[in-house]
């Protein structure tokens, strides 16, 4: 079959598909798995896609799926009559842009990051979030954007086993890099993105200069040069399940891990061969995006996402997955034997930075070239 061919016949399954849910034979979950499967999108009028009793809602799938299914979705159901639907394909700003642009939008809500909520904002791709309707005050300072709003938190943090290190635990970046005194292998991400600030504060540098200390050329090879010192005790991690793996087969005494996974860890090891600080962690928040002429409508959308600030649904949110709530009113609701787990507790927030995008949409092209190279020469 030659290549024009074969994109007829893709085509020609896509106008099946499309008829097939204009008929209501397929759902819209159906329809986007579907379409999925043959990597194409169709160019569809919003009235046909349209299905306003239904939202979907887009995440990047495995358990979190059916926690923010059970959490959110269902009790929003429950609350409204309307159903709500996870899609756990990822919704990538790429993905959300050609739905945007192709006129075949299928999402209604997407769990996105800061720094996609504002290149899509800026590409005309997303909705205004409605600050009438969803409470500005409900989430953490800095996380409300114009076309994005936070949803949850979660941080990189410093985790250590004790017993690997004969109980002397490091206390802070600096002593993470001291290993005289705190021997043992060490895992970081093989991903740039949250490992910087570590070793700029094991220069040193304040809390609150990191990102000033990074906006330099200097900066950011300062930083890069403490990896190359360490590089012998690194075994880096590429998944959150690869950080977690190398805790629970004891290959790395320290790490600069996901809290989430140190949410799971502190359940599967023994009692005293893990623990985990704040102290110099990076907070980072999930975003909501709305992509522009979703099909459930911008109110409905809204309405949902006001629903999930509730507090005690943000602490169930912690206690099944670990992100933690981006609701200031939910510490107070947090279980005792949670609260050292937990990104948004008054205490761990402050010893952390918040994560910056702005910084790694200028920068991260030119320092993950340099990490990489400082890890694996």
């Amino acid at each position: 079959m030659t290549e024009t061919t074969d994109f007829e016949a893709k085509q020609d399954i896509v106008e099946i598909a499309v008829e097939r849910y204009k008929e209501g034979r397929l759902t819209r979950r159906g329809f986007i798995a579907a379409l999925g499967a043959l990597g194409v999108l169709p160019v569809l009028s919003n009235k046909a896609l349209a299905q306003p009793k239904e939202i979907i809602v887009v995440n990047w799938g495995g358990q979190a799926k059916d926690v923010l299914q059970e959490v959110l979705c269902d009790t929003y159901t429950k609350a409204t009559g309307i159903p709500v639907i996870i899609d756990g394909s990822g919704p990538s700003a790429g993905k959300i842009r050609a739905m945007v642009e192709s006129g075949a939008v299928v999402w209604d809500l997407c769990d996105s990051g800061a720094g996609s909520a504002i290149v899509l904002e800026q590409q005309g791709m997303t909705q205004p979030i409605n600050y009438d309707i969803v409470d500005k005050s409900k989430v953490l300072k800095g996380t409300a954007y114009n076309n994005g709003v936070g949803n949850y938190l979660f941080s990189y943090v410093l985790a250590t086993n004790p017993k690997m290190l004969g109980g002397n635990v490091p206390q802070s970046w600096e002593d993470v890099w001291n290993v005289k005194d705190f021997p043992g292998m060490r895992t970081f991400r093989k991903s740039v993105r949250g490992m910087l600030e570590s070793a700029t504060m094991a220069q040193g540098v304040p809390l609150k200069e990191v990102y000033g200390a990074l906006e330099t050329e200097g900066g950011i090879k300062a930083a890069i040069d403490k990896f190359r010192q360490l590089r012998e005790n690194i075994i880096v991690w590429g998944s959150g399940s690869e950080s977690q793996n190398l805790f629970l087969q004891e290959e790395v005494a320290i790490g600069n891990i996901w809290s989430t996974r140190a949410h799971l860890l502190k359940d599967e090891m023994a009692e005293g061969t893990f623990q985990v600080s704040f102290n110099g962690g990076v907070i980072t928040p999930g975003i909501w995006v709305v992509p522009k002429d979703n099909p459930a409508g911008a109110d409905e959308v809204m309405k949902f996402i006001a629903h999930g600030q509730k507090p005690e649904l943000q602490v169930k949110w912690l206690e099944l997955i670990g992100s933690g709530p981006i609701n200031p009113d939910a510490a107070a609701m947090v279980p005792p034997e949670l609260a050292p787990f937990n990104p948004s507790s008054p205490e761990n927030l402050a010893t952390q930075i918040l994560y910056n995008d702005e910084w790694y949409a200028k920068h991260q092209t030119f320092a993950e070239e340099l990490y990489v190279d400082a890890l694996i020469n």
